[in-house]
Parts: structure tokens; C-alpha cells; sequence
């Protein structure tokens, strides 16, 4: 399993990371990210975008990146605790220097007492800024010189390289406490167990299931006849639903279908479980009473369980909701249509849509999808062939019944080179 990870902070603090990182002998893809202001973090998003987990090399810049970027890859830091502190206090004792009269940032008071503890000794004026959150360096600086001003400390120690090297200039002793060899190695082995946990959980099976209820009472309304007819539409909204979202539909019989993905890619489609777009277009879709469950699991038969558990809850609910039962057994729900706005009707009704076009709901349906994965609504055949995974003879002949239908326009003629029949480029208007 190959994790990408990506690594922040000054120079120094990479050189120490690059240097840690050979001894892991697992699949790690390393993107790295230098800064010397935490201003150089301002576009870290476009990193993130590439890596499963982010290890900062402190506190301070994890905190920043918090504050001031919108990014939703997680992030842990590498602590300045422990065989880092007792660096420290010895790079002080070493110096001649009193380490009862001492102020710190960024160490908690408990840090601090605990380690006095152990290597006993005293703690008469001892002073820490401790913070949860990104505080800029000149909060950090005018603390320690106020410290030193009133004559109650003898030294400064910071984890921040700009507040040391300020510190230097108003020449107050000032020790910067390094992350050690054993610090980084174990924040390594944290960011990486993590980063593992969340590909784990992404290619974690997730089964949906739908359940056509209340057969019976369709059948005493209408015809046998038109309850198939109903029954092949539902089918066909689910394979377009699993192709949109690239999931493998098993029709289990007339009245149940299942769906077949990853975790991964079914919180995509939900937005993080906050909606369910399938239930949206089943209910838009169809008049049967349908009820949807999604289970969660690390075989086919958890999730399937899962799932089953989820459409009884579902059901007891109305029906017109969706349960998700996680492999832990966490319950999620009920989830009911998308919370974002209805983008228009041809987006409901596809059945409908596909009518109007005389054309045939799934192929609609891969149409439609290919079109979102290309990012535009200017296409030639040979894109959307290889997009539909047609022939471009294929493509050419959706785009020109489109077309003929008014959904879609010719813009241009594009040639390639000046070779061969020139491409045409088609605006879709649907």
C-alpha cells in the first residue's frame, strides 16, 4: 500500500525528516513543502490535494495551516516533548546557565513539570505559553522579553526559528528546542499508520441496498404487466446511478438490487454522508415505495449484513431516508435527498429526458457522467468516446441525434494538423 505523504517545515527540519525517512523500508511517496514565513504556506492546498496525510515538523505551522487554509487532508505534528525538552535543559546546564528561571513557548506546564520531576530539578520561576491555536511570533517574542526585562528569567526557550533569531537580536539567551531523531521517528511512524488507516477505510467495501416494498398493494393498483415495466425503469435508474458513480449493480431479483463500491468513492458521492443522490433520483424517478441501506464492511458478508440492518431502519423510518450501519456498527441517519439546490429537471427526470431524445436511459445516463468527468459542455467525438468508451462511430452518432433533437449545437470544425477529417466540436445544451 503506497502512502503519499507530505512533509512541512523550514529547511533544517526537512533535512532531519529526509534523513529519518530511509530507514522505512514501506511504500511512501514524499512530497515535500519548505517555508521560511508561514505566509510561504499560503498555497499548501495544491499539496495537499496530492498526499493522504500531512506530517508538520511543529506545532506552530500545523496550527497556522489550520487557521488560515480551508484544506481537508488531515495533519499531525511532530510534539517538542519528552527527549526533546531534555535536550534542551542540557544544552542549558551545559551553558553555565540557572534552568530554574527559564521561559518557554509552546510546552504544556504538564510537559515542563513532569520533566523537572525526573531529572529533579527545581522549578522556582518557570514560565510557559502554551497555546491550541496559530499565534504569530511577535506574541511569542514580546512574552519571552517581558520575562527577561523584569529580571525573572535567564533564558528564553522557543520551538519557533523566527522567535529565536528575534530573541538573538535583543541579545536574551535563547535556545531552540530541535525535534530529536526518536521524536521524528515516532511522529513518522504515527503519520504513516495513519495515512494507512485512511486508505484502508477509502477501499473499505461499502454495499448499497435497495428494496422495492409493498409489491402487493403495486400489484392490486395496477397490472402484473406494468409493475415489470415499472420494476425494468427502477432497474435502469440504478445502473445509471452505478455508472455515474463507477459501482458494480447486481440485480438480486425483482424486487432487490445491490450496489457494489468503496467507501472512498460513496462519500464522494454523498458529500461526506450528508445527502444520498440516489434516493433523490429514485424518489424522482419512480412512483414504487423503494427502500435504500448502505452497510460498511471488511467482506462482502459484514457489509451485506450491514446493509440489510441499515433498509430495516430505513423502513421503520418512513422509507423516504436512507441508514448507513458502519463496520464498527455506528449508525448514520437517516440521510434523505442532496442538501445542495436541484440543478434543473433534466437532471430529476432522465426517463423523461431520454423520451424527448429518443434515446436510451443508460446511454443518457453515460452521457450525462462523462460530460461531469470531462469538466465542459464543448465536446468532440473522439473526447467522448473515449470518456463513454465507444466507438468514436458511436459517439458521433449520439452527438448528431442530439443535435437533430436541439440539445446540442455545431461550434466549429477543428482539424488536427491539417490531416484527416476534421473534428467536429458540439456544444451541449442539456
Amino acid at each position: 500500500m503506497n502512502i503519499r505523504l507530505g512533509i512541512v517545515g523550514p529547511k533544517d527540519s526537512l533535512i532531519l525528516l529526509r534523513k529519518v525517512l530511509r530507514e522505512f523500508d514501506r511504500e511512501i511517496t514524499v512530497v515535500e513543502k519548505a517555508y521560511e514565513n508561514f505566509e510561504d504556506l499560503g498555497d499548501i492546498a495544491t499539496m495537499a490535494q496530492d498526499v493522504d496525510i500531512i506530517l508538520y515538523s511543529g506545532q506552530a505551522p500545523y496550527f497556522w495551516v489550520k487557521s488560515n487554509v480551508n484544506i481537508e487532508t488531515p495533519g499531525v505534528y511532530i510534539p517538542r516533548n519528552g527527549t526533546s525538552l531534555y535536550k534542551v535543559l542540557f544544552d542549558i546546564y551545559r551553558d553555565g546557565k540557572d534552568v530554574s528561571a527559564l521561559s518557554f513557548d509552546t510546552i504544556s506546564r504538564r510537559d515542563i513539570e513532569e520533566t523537572y520531576m525526573e531529572l529533579n530539578l527545581p522549578l522556582t520561576q518557570v514560565f510557559t505559553m502554551d497555546y491550541d491555536k496559530y499565534l504569530p511570533y511577535e506574541k511569542l517574542v514580546d512574552y519571552h522579553k517581558s520575562l527577561w526585562n523584569e529580571g525573572k528569567t535567564h533564558a528564553a526557550v522557543t520551538c519557533l526559528n523566527k522567535t529565536y533569531e528575534e530573541l538573538k537580536k535583543s541579545d536574551i539567551p535563547a535556545y531552540r528546542i530541535l525535534p530529536t531523531i526518536s521524536s521524528v521517528r515516532h511522529s513518522l511512524e504515527k503519520a504513516i499508520m495513519y495515512g494507512e488507516s485512511i486508505k484502508l477505510k477509502e477501499t473499505q467495501m461499502a454495499l448499497i441496498l435497495v428494496r422495492v416494498e409493498d409489491v402487493e398493494d403495486t400489484l392490486y393498483e395496477s397490472s402484473n404487466y406494468q409493475l415489470q415495466i415499472k420494476l425494468l425503469e427502477l432497474y435502469q435508474i440504478i445502473l445509471g446511478y452505478g455508472d455515474q458513480t463507477n459501482a458494480t449493480v447486481t440485480k438480486i431479483n425483482d424486487t432487490e438490487f445491490m450496489i457494489i463500491t468503496t467507501r472512498g468513492c460513496l462519500e464522494e458521492s454523498t458529500d461526506i454522508f450528508l445527502g444520498s443522490p440516489l434516493l433523490r433520483a429514485l424518489k424522482s424517478n419512480t412512483n414504487l415505495k423503494v427502500t435504500v441501506g448502505i452497510g460498511f464492511g471488511r467482506t462482502a458478508k459484514m457489509a451485506e449484513t450491514n446493509a440489510r440492518q441499515a433498509v430495516k431502519l430505513s423502513k421503520e423510518n418512513g422509507s423516504d431516508c436512507c441508514f448507513l450501519v458502519t463496520e464498527e456498527g455506528k449508525v448514520i441517519g437517516p440521510m434523505r435527498e442532496d442538501r445542495g439546490a436541484i440543478k434543473s429537471v433534466a437532471d430529476l427526470d432522465l426517463e423523461e429526458l431520454a423520451k424527448k431524445l429518443n434515446m436510451n436511459v443508460i446511454n443518457l445516463s453515460k452521457f450525462k457522467s462523462s460530460l461531469r468527468r470531462l469538466g465542459k459542455n464543448k465536446v468532440t467525438a473522439k473526447e467522448l468516446s473515449e470518456y463513454m468508451n465507444i466507438s468514436q462511430r458511436s459517439a458521433r452518432r449520439i452527438l448528431a441525434q442530439l443535435e437533430e433533437k436541439g440539445a446540442a449545437k455545431i461550434l466549429e470544425n477543428k482539424s488536427v494538423l491539417g490531416k484527416g477529417r476534421p473534428s467536429r466540436v458540439y456544444q451541449i445544451l442539456i
